[in-house]
């Protein structure tokens, strides 16, 4: 290897000292201080001196933009696989040159200026006008990534037809919310009559919904008036069924009678015929006795006849009790295919609500908290980070305006507010949207949870 000259070092220190005032729009300090993360883009651009002509020669094929991968490292023509995560640009800079020269067999090592040419990305959501990934940027704060993320979501009082739209959405997601929370309750009422029990259990996915004991004391008190008329149209028809029955004993009774008198009249006739084949009794008492017994005949038919119609209405009567309890439960049952069906259309309508919320700019929670409270510019902001460790899990971080970002955050705008708004019953897939939002439905448990009064919404207007 040939022994450099001073002037040749002298010229090598420049070199060194132009390559590096390339580096434009990024602070010494900050160089210094920054190391690398992962999805980080640095731009190269690599300058060897040739001392045997007096001139340096740029390596145009290296020049460009490279991006930390997932495992902390650059993947470097000839360099091969750089590990840059933790690292200064400075640092990645000599790791580079030191690689460069080791695999091309350099007499000495490369210049080459590393500066960084975007930033790993923060995420911002909640309520801001357009949510979503930004790149990071030096000594950046929770204020500032409100700002470029378009500020907090506003009104928009100079357009009246959005406007419509969103109060006409609040007010569609609201209903369908109501609309379902009151089918679910009488779903449970049907399946406890069809069951034949006397009350029934508030359905899960109403707990704790607001003013659901009111609303199970108004299907329990129709519960019970539904099985008042019941039990009162099966004690008419026991009534009936009794009243049949007593008629057809005394009917069975009158005709047993009927029968002896006519075997009675019977015999007396046969002692008329008897007497009068004798010449001993004339013929009309005869025709008297004859007549006697074709009278008490009659009678026994008619009786007859209306001992088989008691009978029938006493048949009638025990049938209609069964049928008043068949035709309840076939009818709780229409009533509750048709309770089904109109469940699985609350949720349809309930996602339309969201949808067209968002299209309008106002996510449907939000825009139902803002017409209980009105001026969403006055409520009080909360902001939270969501922070991921160095093992790979997560953890909130209470924040404010001036608490300063790193990358890969995810900072979350909400409102701080003391309404107690109604969470869906059940948890709903959202319809296809344009903008990420999200319409808390349940609660999430684990260090993600989120604190009570906090609402995050994104939407944009």
């Amino acid at each position: 290897m040939q022994r450099t000259s001073l002037s040749d070092r002298l010229i090598c220190a420049a070199l060194a000292l132009l390559v590096s005032s390339c580096l434009t729009g990024w602070s010494v300090a900050h160089a210094e201080n920054y190391t690398l993360v992962p999805e980080d883009q640095v731009r190269l651009r690599v300058v060897e001196w040739r001392s045997s002509d007096a001139r340096y020669a740029s390596w145009e094929a290296l020049g460009g933009t490279y991006t930390v991968d997932d495992t902390g490292n650059l993947a470097i023509p000839i360099a091969g696989q750089v590990q840059a995560i933790g690292k200064t640009t400075e640092q990645v800079s000599d790791a580079i040159a030191t690689a460069l020269s080791e695999k091309a067999e350099l007499p000495g090592k490369p210049f080459i200026a590393v500066e960084i040419a975007q930033h790993a990305p923060i995420f911002v959501t909640g309520t801001v006008q357009t949510p979503g990934r930004y790149a990071f940027e030096a000594d950046m704060t929770v204020m500032k990534a409100v700002s470029i993320a378009g500020g907090f979501l506003r009104e928009r009082e100079e357009n009246t037809v959005f406007e419509r739209d969103r109060i006409q959405a609040a007010g569609a997601y609201r209903t369908a919310i109501l609309n379902r929370r009151d089918l679910l309750m009488r779903q449970a009422r049907l399946r406890a009559e069809i069951a034949g029990e006397q009350s029934f259990e508030i359905p899960a996915e109403l707990a704790g919904t607001p003013d659901v004991d009111k609303l199970k004391a108004q299907e329990l008190n129709l519960m019970r008036l539904r099985r008042v008329d019941i039990e009162s149209q099966i004690e008419a028809a026991s009534d009936l069924s009794r009243l049949y029955g007593q008629q057809v004993q005394s009917l069975e009774a009158k005709f047993n009678s009927q029968k002896r008198q006519i075997d009675l009249a019977q015999k007396e006739l046969d002692n008329v015929n008897s007497l009068v084949s004798k010449g001993l009794v004339s013929n009309s008492r005869q025709v008297s006795v004859d007549r006697g017994v074709a009278d008490a005949q009659g009678t026994l038919i008619d009786l007859e006849v209306a001992l088989t119609t008691a009978r029938q209405g006493l048949s009638e009567a025990d049938r209609s009790k069964i049928n008043i309890v068949n035709r309840q439960n076939s009818e709780n049952q229409e009533l509750l295919n048709q309770v089904n069906l109109a469940i699985g259309r609350a949720a349809i309508d309930i996602q339309v609500a969201q949808f067209l919320g968002e299209q309008a700019g106002y996510s449907a929670q939000l825009a139902q908290m803002n017409t209980e409270t009105p001026g969403l510019g006055r409520a009080q902001k909360n902001y939270r980070i969501v922070r991921r460790n160095e093992d790979g899990t997560y953890r909130n971080i209470e924040a404010d305006e001036t608490t300063t970002l790193r990358p890969h955050d995810v900072v979350e705008i909400g409102i701080d507010t003391d309404l107690q708004t109604p969470s869906p019953p059940l948890q709903l897939q959202s319809a296809p949207q344009q903008q990420s939002s999200t319409v808390p439905l349940s609660n999430v448990a684990g260090d993600n949870q989120a604190a009570a009064g906090w609402i995050s919404q994104t939407g944009s207007n």
